[in-house]
């Protein structure tokens, strides 16, 4: 059966990250890595992760990912872009 081609949306602090993480396990595509982590969530018939809840739950996460990504981005060594007062 041929592969078919998907895309998702990934903030560039967390693609980084786990672009990092495979190439460190020797995974050179990602695509590899995720598939196994699938597998592996459809194995144990479990993503591992809460669901998704509430609207308060879900706001919650987005301040929690938030803080995340800052905290990735400073690992990475990335600074944010200043704008121009033209």
């Amino acid at each position: 059966m041929p592969r078919h081609h998907y895309s998702i949306e990934l903030y560039p602090e967390i693609h980084a990250a786990f672009k990092l993480l495979c190439d460190a396990s020797g995974y050179k595509k990602m695509n590899e890595a995720l598939e196994r982590l699938m597998l592996k969530c459809i194995g144990e018939n479990s993503l591992g992760l809460p669901s998704r809840g509430d609207m308060t739950m879900q706001l919650m996460w987005k301040v929690e990912l938030l803080d995340k990504r800052q905290k990735l981005a400073e690992k990475l060594g990335w600074t944010r872009k200043t704008r121009r007062s033209d």
